[in-house]
């Protein structure tokens, strides 16, 4: 991608690139990584349950040792916080700064990204592929894939084509449904494009994967486990994701695994389509190529691997003769959000008829400090762990139903914890919601600890389509505040147009006999800018859903159509592009040569 004239890697790649630096670390004190201190957490939580569950003293009495490997977590939780959230001076303010720039500026479409000289908008040599493979003569690239995969006789590709006409297709015709979610087109509310696309791709694993289902979706799977980045892996090829994130991290190549006469398959096509365009279009090789399927691969890993956040859905359920959970197993209640303290639980109490042999205490007073790193709080782990290890010069027995509890209530900690992780994340648009949000049209997200509640609007509200407003579409975002979770109610950008004319889930534009959007199929010729429909002229055709779509297509074959598969400027629009380049408003718009 070329960044205001200077080559560099696409915004969304710098942004997982942040993330993922954090996630994985280089295993200094200053960068130790999230994932090497939750997969330590984790293994020891797995192996004192494993000995309370056969009582084993002596097993209890070798974990001594784990006592050291945690020593250290308190400090190396505290060198991701500072990561993060900055040590409170000017001249470190952590990524979260870094973030919301490259969510808020960096990453808006170029399309209509405000130039140097006061106007908006650049070329298309400036835009990242995802733009460009949107918009630009979509039709044609979508079937000269078909078409070269047909001539080389090669099933994989054959599959690999059918696979792009029907992503192109399910974008043809529901794209404009999502646009009625967001308020506008993806170009112009990008983040709340990725936000509500969350909540699209849940839905739609859901009633596809498990098949149709009234709410509460109880048969539905989570995304959070549905290891998505396996579906991607080409026979042969196995990425390793701390290799993958240390290559991000270093600003090196990810890796080559996808073979070279896919590589030459697909720059073919890019060529044979838009090579006529010459330095007006994005730079593609193999090695942009090979980048672009192992990020795919390393996003879909931390999205929906139980091997990094987990999917943290479900609470875990303590022993009977536990009773109620103490309080400090909700990590965001107490303590203030400028790193007060998180309400840390009082150091287990002690039969006085029983000699404690508490290594234990050591161990979990220990994990307590890593947990509270969720929060942006912080716990005196040190102190913890140094009154914990003078218990252990003290020999005998373990109460080992109340060893037991109080393993099940760290581990409910820990869950609470992850769970509030996983929503700031789901809030930024990085990872997928749970299923439990498709049901309710509004969710409470404890954010952080001393800030009130955030409600979203969820459920039907980003799901489900809404019939098309007078006032459509809302003009670009201006990338300021975290607010692309609320419908936008800014200005709107003339003229005005139409997203979607019934209200229906995402099964109307994938695979629905009941579809409301329409019966025409994306695959129809159309003229610019849209086809009237009925005595109104101004109210766009509808389209029937993709599975038919494409299916028809198969049978009668033709050329398709470049659509925007954006669903920008609203349904049945031909593909368009900005008279010179320029977003204005209103906008003035031609046929995209």
């Amino acid at each position: 991608m070329v960044v205001f004239g200077q080559p560099g890697a696409s915004p969304y790649a710098e942004l997982w690139r942040r993330i993922f630096n954090i996630f994985g670390g280089d295993g200094s004190d200053a960068n130790p990584g999230l994932k090497p201190v939750l997969d330590t957490i984790r293994n020891l939580l797995d192996q004192l349950d494993a000995i309370a569950a056969a009582e084993d003293l002596d097993a209890l009495k070798g974990m001594a040792d784990a006592v050291d490997t945690i020593n250290g977590i308190a400090a190396k939780i505290t060198a991701i916080i500072t990561a993060i959230k900055g040590d409170g001076t000017l001249t470190n303010t952590g990524i979260v700064l870094d973030i919301a720039q490259l969510i808020g500026t960096s990453n808006k479409p170029a399309i209509v990204k405000e130039r140097p000289d006061g106007a908006v908008g650049f070329p298309p040599n400036f835009w990242n592929l995802r733009e460009f493979l949107s918009w630009r003569r979509t039709g044609r690239f979508a079937k000269q894939l078909w078409d070269s995969a047909q001539a080389t006789g090669s099933d994989e590709l054959r599959a690999y084509a059918l696979g792009w006409l029907s992503s192109w297709a399910v974008s043809a015709g529901g794209a404009p449904a999502v646009a009625s979610i967001i308020g506008a087109p993806y170009r112009n509310q990008w983040w709340r494009a990725r936000f509500v696309g969350n909540y699209v791709d849940l839905w739609s694993h859901g009633y596809v994967e498990a098949g149709p289902a009234p709410k509460p979706y109880t048969p539905w799977p989570n995304l959070c486990e549905a290891e998505l980045h396996k579906r991607i892996e080409v026979p042969g090829t196995a990425f390793d994701p701390i290799a993958l994130m240390d290559n991000l991290r270093t600003s090196t190549a990810l890796g080559a695994g996808l073979p070279d006469f896919f590589v030459d398959y697909f720059i073919g096509a890019y060529d044979a389509v838009y090579g006529d365009l010459g330095a007006r279009r994005p730079k593609l090789d193999a090695a942009i190529l090979q980048d672009g399927y192992a990020m795919a691969w390393l996003v879909l890993w931390f999205q929906t691997s139980p091997e990094t956040l987990g999917c943290n859905f479900v609470a875990p359920l303590p022993p009977d003769i536990c009773g109620s959970p103490p309080a400090w197993t909700s990590p965001t209640s107490g303590g203030g959000s400028g790193g007060g303290s998180v309400g840390t639980p009082p150091a287990p109490s002690i039969d006085p008829k029983v000699k404690p042999e508490n290594i234990v205490c050591a161990i979990l007073l220990a994990i307590l400090g890593v947990a509270s790193f969720f929060f942006g709080g912080f716990v005196a782990g040190g102190a913890a762990i140094a009154g914990a290890i003078a218990l252990v010069v003290t020999a005998g027995t373990i109460d080992w139903d109340k060893f037991r509890c109080d393993l099940a209530w760290y581990r409910l900690y820990l869950f609470n914890g992850l769970r509030a992780l996983h929503d700031v994340l789901a809030l930024g648009a990085l990872v997928h919601p749970y299923k439990n949000e498709l049901v309710e049209d509004q969710t409470t997200f404890q954010l952080l600890q001393g800030i009130d509640p955030t409600i979203v609007r969820t459920g039907d509200n980003v799901v489900m389509s809404m019939p098309s407003e007078k006032r459509f579409p809302h003009v670009p975002w201006s990338g300021s505040g975290f607010s692309w979770f609320d419908r936008p109610d800014g200005e709107i950008e003339e003229p005005g147009t139409f997203a979607i004319r019934a209200s229906a889930y995402p099964s109307g534009f994938i695979d629905d006999p009941a579809n409301p959007f329409g019966s025409a199929s994306v695959f129809d010729p159309v003229a610019f800018p849209f086809t009237p429909e009925g005595p109104n002229p101004d109210v766009p055709v509808g389209f029937r859903n993709a599975v038919d779509a494409v299916a028809g297509w198969l049978l009668t074959g033709g050329d398709i159509p470049d659509r925007n598969l954006d669903g920008d400027r609203g349904l049945g629009f031909a593909g368009w592009q900005f008279v010179d380049d320029a977003w204005t408003n209103p906008v003035v718009i031609e046929k995209e040569d």
